[in-house]
């Protein structure tokens, strides 16, 4: 199985929002693929690393209260002392969405 490992710029989508969205890792952890840099279990923050996903179809406009970490991410690969954020990793909204890697933004 080829692992692939989320980098600044991916793309996320949300199963209740309407819209895509690109995470963000406002400061480098010094882990690259490709010269991109790699986000961890907790890159997570809401409208720093998370960026809303528009219309909501629960809460009709986007508020995004995320879990404390992704899930699914690479527990043997440590960047920044924390799990690598892979392609099959999910994040959890307490509204009630899950975000997931739409593309892992190596090639973009």
């Amino acid at each position: 199985m080829d692992t692939k490992y989320v980098v600044r710029g991916a793309t996320v989508k949300c199963n209740k929002g309407r819209d895509t969205s690109r995470l963000n890792l406002p400061k480098s952890h010094g882990f690259y693929v490709n010269e991109k840099a790699v986000l961890n279990d907790h890159d997570r923050v809401e409208n720093s690393n998370v960026m809303p996903f528009g219309h909501c179809s629960i809460a009709d406009r986007c508020n995004l209260f995320l879990a404390p970490k992704w899930e699914k991410a690479k527990e043997t690969t440590l960047v920044k002392g924390r799990p690598a954020l892979l392609a099959t990793s999910t994040l959890s909204c307490a509204v009630g969405g899950v975000i997931t890697i739409v593309d892992d933004g190596q090639q973009s």
